[in-house]
This record gives structure tokens, sequence and C-alpha cells, in this order.
């Protein structure tokens, strides 16, 4: 995005600049990219449950021109017999019909690390629906 009325910011603390530039901000609205839970740790109530991701990358050889290693660039593995959640195969959404080769990248769900999604569970659930309503009482 380029526009002169446009700036971004990238690894930033989002609360420490809002702080410091609130008489020089020259904008409507600004846009919290992270989790919910981390917008408002103010409130004190617990994280939320997440799980982040491996990737593994491999390269599939000779597939053939124009062939692929899977029906679709995405495919989800929800099985207890796969200690993986999904392949990715870039190849599709490239449009790379010419090379014979092909590169996946699986993925395996995992403890710590960035959070990529919450867990599905009850507590998560409550939680962040309460998240929610205050994020809903929020200007903008």
């Amino acid at each position: 995005v380029r526009h002169e009325n446009i700036e971004i910011r990238l690894e930033t603390d989002y609360f420490a600049s809002i702080q410091q530039n609130r008489e020089n901000v020259r904008c409507d609205l600004t846009y919290f990219t992270g989790p919910i839970d981390a917008y408002f740790a103010s409130v004190g109530w617990p994280k939320l449950e997440y799980r982040s991701l491996d990737f593994v990358r491999r390269v599939v050889w000779n597939v053939g021109k124009g062939r692929y290693y899977q029906p679709r660039s995405v495919i989800n593995h929800p099985s207890l017999k796969t200690n993986f959640t999904r392949i990715v195969e870039y190849k599709h959404l490239l449009n790379q019909t010419e090379s014979p080769h092909t590169v996946l990248f699986y993925e395996f769900s995992k403890d710590g690390g960035d959070p990529y999604y919450p867990v599905p569970n009850q507590r998560n659930q409550e939680l962040y629906a309460k998240y929610q309503k205050m994020a809903n009482r929020e200007d903008g």
C-alpha cells in the first residue's frame, strides 16, 4: 500500500506508539492486527489458549510437467492417523505448469510458539465472547 496519507509501521509496539504519538496522530482510525486478548491485556483477563504451527518443506521430483502432487492447493488432514494438519502445494496457486517438480509444505500443530489460532474449547469460546463484547464497544 503506497499513499501519502497512509503510514505502515512493522515491528512496532502498538500501545507504546499510540501513547507516544497521541498528539501527533493525524488519522481517524488505527488498526491493531494482533490477538484480541493482547489488545485487552490491561483488563487482566486470562489469555486465550493458542496452537502454533511448524512447517516442513518437501520437494517432490518428477511429478510431471503440468501435473500436481495433490488435486488442490490445500488439503486438510483432520485425522488421528496423521501427525500433520494439512499439506499446501503452492504450485497450484502460482500456476507453475511448466515445472515437472513441486514443493509441499506440511503443517504440524504444536503447543508454544507464535499464536496461529485459538484452541476451540469451551473456555476459549466463553472468554473470546467476553473479549468480543469489549471490542464491539470500541470506537470505530
